[in-house]
């Protein structure tokens, strides 16, 4: 996990638009344009390498705002393009510790797919939470250098899965993993770069039980990535 997530429509249980009202009084996007940025590609399923929303701390003036940017990168050292990064190893190099500590984000997302591996096939599972949330990912984000103009990438926490992830996420190198999912009281620190001491971070970082989420099995489908 994670290799797509979808994204419906963001609301919290009673209605309200939590994210709009997170980013109202930035100077970079009016309310309208925020809503329009979430709501134009409604059941949209999002892919390594592709561009989805993203909220996130702008330097400059310190004020939540929404840019959409590219799921993954492609650091010197590694020989692949990394689209999630383990909790485990956070601040493990220098890449991914000031971004920890400096550039984390938000991906909303309503749900994510994860494929069983099952009598020779892939099976492919839509996860969500059972009570009808939205997922609040926890996420990373950095600049990509380019001649033209600003880009950016983010890339999605992941961590230790529970018994029910563990049973569908049953195959593949990062076999047992789910998505970090941060709760509403860690939303604002999570998106304060003035929040950049290890433990504090690490502590906003907590797991969810197996009793969270619904999974529907939605296709025999094979891995395509």
């Amino acid at each position: 996990m994670c290799g797509r997530f979808g994204y419906t429509i963001i609301k919290l249980k009673d209605g309200t638009e939590k994210w709009i009202r997170l980013i109202q009084g930035t100077k970079v996007f009016d309310i309208q344009k925020v809503e329009d940025t979430f709501r134009s590609t409604p059941n949209c399923e999002y892919y390594p390498s592709s561009m989805a929303p993203v909220i996130h701390t702008n330097s400059l003036t310190n004020e939540n705002v929404i840019d959409v940017m590219q799921w993954g990168t492609s650091p010197t050292w590694s020989s692949k393009p990394i689209f999630n990064t383990r909790v485990e190893r956070l601040f493990a190099t220098p890449l991914w510790s000031q971004s920890a500590k400096f550039n984390r984000c938000l991906i909303p997302a309503s749900y994510f797919n994860e494929w069983k591996s099952e009598k020779g096939t892939k099976i492919k599972y839509k996860i969500f939470p059972k009570s009808g949330e939205s997922f609040c990912f926890a996420g990373i984000w950095g600049e990509i250098p380019t001649p033209s103009s600003k880009q950016f990438w983010f890339s999605i926490l992941t961590q230790e899965g529970n018994s029910l992830m563990k049973e569908i996420h049953n195959s593949g190198g990062n076999q047992g993993r789910q998505p970090v999912h941060l709760t509403e009281t860690f939303w604002e620190p999570w998106l304060n770069p003035k929040v950049n001491d290890e433990s504090t971070i690490q502590n906003m970082i907590q797991t969810y039980p197996s009793e969270f989420l619904s999974a529907i099995p939605e296709s025999n489908e094979p891995m395509l990535f």
